[in-house]
């Protein structure tokens, strides 16, 4: 690997904490690689399947934030991590402004709040993508902004509302 690359890796996995192999493998287009060049220099730790930055926990939202990302990949024309509840913000290559939306138990009454609101908290987009634990929010979602619901982690699409 090019030290360009391992710099480009090292700072992905830096700004978004974690990611999987396979997040990696995807985002970079290297379908074969294991990515061991960048544990090197105690920059990079890996648990399992899983890279992690330095001294940064493993955040399972953003791995399933991450799981939607490399879906859009071949449409994917810039990136960047947001804050939570917003885990990141895309641009698709026909200018479609996406936000990835990430909740849990604790917080989802939170979240559907700051939807029917249009809180400052959630950055403007053309779209939304929820990722709820399961369906039982669906109905609440109040949202002007069109939205797909996702049930993660296996990131089954509930329903799309345009």
């Amino acid at each position: 690997m090019l030290e360009n690359e391992k710099i480009k890796i090292i700072n992905f996995i830096q700004d978004f904490g974690c990611c999987t192999l396979k997040h990696l493998q995807i985002l970079f287009n290297k379908s074969n690689d294991n990515f061991k060049d960048v544990l090197q220099g105690n920059f990079i730790n890996r648990k399992g399947e899983i890279f992690v930055y330095n001294k940064a926990t493993i955040d399972m939202k953003m791995i399933y934030a991450l799981d939607v990302l490399c879906r859009y990949k071949k449409r994917l024309k810039y990136y960047h991590k947001g804050y939570d509840p917003t885990y990141i913000t895309f641009l698709t290559t026909d200018n479609i402004l996406y936000n990835i939306i990430v909740t849990d138990k604790s917080n989802e009454q939170g979240v559907l709040k700051l939807l029917r609101i249009k809180s400052p908290n959630i950055p403007e987009a053309d779209r939304f993508i929820l990722l709820f634990q399961d369906e039982i929010c669906f109905n609440e979602v109040q949202c002007s902004i069109p939205f797909v619901y996702c049930i993660y982690p296996e990131l089954k699409i509930i329903q799309k509302k345009k």
